[in-house]
């Protein structure tokens, strides 16, 4: 079935009959007939742990054999065993599959510094994180992810072969990439050097802290936003025009630079104090992300694992925010079946969620940095799909919804109650209606789960 590519409930029906049969179908309605199904579809994931053995997740490889770009979801953006289960995956893909690019749903200026880090061993991956981890990010800036990024660099220093680290993301303009743009045109064409610092002038952060500058630049005036917009995207297509000239590897990175600065200053010149601004710039925001991933890919050659939360990773809009297609979707488009997206969920457990200020809602006080409180979520009610996920002999496991039984694949296709947290509190008037098997090739289903540990 491939009736993610297909409009309407109508024709998804069609083509649900068609695929799979009016008797399963039928077994859809029946709760022991689909555990069943799932039960002889489903791979036991021994381990969430990026430690031990990876051999369980052979099954794994076979499900995503021949993608360039995996697409990892997590439910919770701060859940310990989502970012150990992507880091897990992505020690398997690089010894077994020869992924060499870890890409995460961050701006691309920290994967830049993150990046030469992993590389070189330059700066402090801590500081870093401390750095341009806020805001938005602020949960990411944790021990899990932490520890990625140092086996990452001491992979490095053990192996001829390089793993690197991509940001794809575009809310915070980092110094690092003015500095880069700034240095190529100062070497190969000083001439502009003059008009280029014009051009940037003004639009570099005012302040250390991402965090608050992301704050502080939604505030600007619409106009002066629009402005900052049209300079940046001026300075990109002054460096296109010059072509490679000297070094063409340098010239490609410095106009990537470029471009990711005026991504940035274009998704802050939407008018988000409307609602129609916000749809559009997260539209921007995802088409993006996907552009950045595809450029990566195509550039470098490197097959690339890509985590974000499942909004963005799906296929299908999963969210009212996600029109008309998320990061997945327009991958999909890209890519074709080079790209295979991985779904997650979990019965119960626990998250980390980001305040403005005060006491958390059980009375505690909030970690300093960021301000953020812990969550938790009991076991899912019968209507969610974690529920029957839950009912699956094996505590956790791998799950191909192309694949799997035909009865499995029709409640698959079905869409029901499930939770995706971002940096909010969450609350069951917050669940949405997912299809997993339209959303998603792959899930990844785990039944308990733990806040990530944030650092201090």
């Amino acid at each position: 079935m491939n009736s993610k590519t297909l409009g309407g409930a109508l024709v998804l029906g069609l083509a649900l009959t068609a695929a799979v049969g009016p008797a399963a179908i039928a077994d859809a309605d029946n709760p022991a007939a689909i555990v069943a199904a799932l039960d002889a579809s489903a791979k036991p994931l021994a381990s969430t742990s990026p430690r031990g053995g990876l051999r369980d997740l052979d099954a794994f490889g076979a499900m995503v054999a021949g993608a360039k770009v995996v697409g990892v979801g997590e439910a919770t953006h701060s859940t310990a065993e989502f970012y150990t289960l992507n880091h897990r995956l992505f020690r398997y893909l690089v010894t077994e599959k020869g992924f060499t690019t870890f890409a995460r749903e961050l701006s691309w200026s920290t994967g830049v510094r993150l990046n030469d880090y992993v590389l070189h061993g330059k700066g402090d991956p801590r500081q870093i994180l401390h750095d341009e981890v806020t805001g938005p990010y602020a949960l990411f800036d944790n021990r899990e992810f932490l520890a990625l990024i140092t086996w990452m660099r001491s992979y490095n220093a053990a192996h001829q072969a390089k793993v690197q680290f991509m940001g794809a993301d575009l809310l915070y303009p980092g110094d690092v990439l003015f500095d880069k743009v700034l240095d190529y045109v100062k070497q190969y064409h000083p001439g502009l050097l003059g008009e280029f610092t014009q051009l940037y002038d003004g639009l570099r952060p005012t302040t250390p802290n991402a965090g608050e500058y992301m704050g502080l630049a939604l505030t600007q005036p619409l106009r002066t936003r629009q402005d900052h917009a049209r300079r940046a995207t001026q300075a990109l297509k002054l460096l296109q025009q010059q072509g490679s000239g000297g070094n063409a590897e340098e010239y490609r990175w410095a106009v990537q630079h470029a471009r990711a600065l005026s991504q940035t200053f274009t998704d802050f010149a939407f008018d988000q104090a409307t609602a129609d601004g916000r749809r559009q710039a997260q539209e921007y925001r995802d088409t993006v992300l996907a552009d950045n991933v595809v450029w990566w890919n195509t550039t470098t050659g490197d097959k690339i694992q890509m985590s974000g939360l499942n909004s963005h990773i799906s296929y299908t809009p999963i969210d009212t925010m996600f029109v008309p297609a998320p990061m997945g979707g327009v991958l999909r488009r890209r890519l074709g079946d080079r790209f295979v997206t991985v779904g997650t969920s979990f019965d119960q457990g626990g998250y980390n969620f980001t305040v403005d200020k005060g006491e958390c809602p059980d009375g505690s006080t909030p970690a300093e940095r960021p301000l953020a409180c812990k969550g938790s979520v009991a076991a899912a009610g019968s209507d969610y799909n974690e529920y029957v996920l839950d009912q699956v002999r094996h505590r956790d496991f791998i799950l191909d919804t192309r694949t799997a039984s035909p009865a499995a694949r029709a409640w698959l296709a079905r869409p029901r109650l499930t939770r995706i947290i971002g940096g909010g509190f969450w609350s069951p008037e917050q669940a949405t209606k997912v299809a997993l098997g339209e959303s998603f090739d792959v899930v990844i289903h785990l039944h308990t789960v733990k806040a990530a540990t944030l650092l201090p």
